[in-house]
């Protein structure tokens, strides 16, 4: 299978990614694949494995952390044709899998992820020469205005890769969160949106775009799975996080059909 024959973006969905730093495609997993998807997250959350980390409560689960290594569905799911034809069309060649994260925010117990831009993490810690790699964002669950809605800077991901302190007392998760000088002069500047839509949608992102997210105080769950992609010449080094963080096989996907 080629390029060709993977589902593709059109030009003006292209140049909004490249303005943007991402783009937003509604429903573009079928339902029936979701399902099967959220009810493996389901079981997934019940494994007692260090991949699986909680919130500060230390009985919510906050997320799972490279759930293709474990689990037969997500190894397809990573090889979707679309989410790996757009992906290779953004960056104009073949990817390998550099990680994939659910990142759950439970009903009126989900905790913020802090604004942050993920490049600098991927290039001061895990040795990536350049932000040549696209984050998908799929919605497991329906995403709304109350369940914690990710929010975006558009254009943040001009910006430089600003290296900031790991914080690993905000969050059970430590990230190098973003100066909120930084993110108060990009916001009052470009705005911040928020998108959301049904289970199936799907964010493009550029890794050095600003976000963050906050608490899920709503009764309703919000579920992402996160799949981060790299451009298979721009290959990350010798980490500073284990294995089961940040993977090391750069084997170029190929998708698989049928995908779930």
């Amino acid at each position: 299978m080629t390029v060709s024959d993977l589902y593709r973006l059109s030009e003006e969905q292209c140049a909004r990614y490249r303005d943007d730093g991402f783009i937003f495609l509604p429903e573009l997993i079928p339902d029936e694949e979701i399902t099967r998807a959220r009810d493996e997250v389901a079981g997934l959350c019940q494994l007692t494995r260090r991949e699986v980390i909680m919130e500060k409560d230390g009985a919510t689960v906050r997320s799972v952390m490279n759930p293709h290594l474990f689990s037969d569905l997500f190894a397809r799911f990573v090889r979707h044709p679309k989410l790996l034809g757009p992906v290779r069309q953004l960056l104009g060649r073949e990817v390998y899998l550099f990680q994939s994260i659910l990142n759950m925010k439970s009903p009126f117990g989900g905790d913020i992820w802090q604004w942050h831009q993920d490049f600098p993490t991927y290039l001061h810690d895990d040795e990536m020469p350049e932000p040549r790699a696209v984050n998908a964002l799929v919605f497991i669950d329906e995403v709304n205005e109350f369940n914690g809605p990710l929010m975006i800077i558009p254009g943040s991901h001009k910006a430089p890769a600003y290296q900031t302190p790991v914080d690993d007392t905000t969050t059970s998760y430590p990230l190098r969160a973003a100066d909120l000088s930084v993110v108060d002069r990009l916001a009052k500047d470009r705005g911040i949106v928020a998108p959301k839509g049904r289970p199936g949608s799907v964010i493009f992102a550029h890794t050095n775009f600003v976000h963050g997210s906050g608490p899920n105080l709503s009764p309703w769950p919000r579920t992402l799975a996160s799949v981060t992609f790299n451009a298979i010449d721009n290959k990350h080094g010798r980490s500073r996080r284990p294995d089961w963080v940040v993977c090391n096989d750069f084997t170029p996907l190929e998708p698989i059909i049928p995908p779930l």
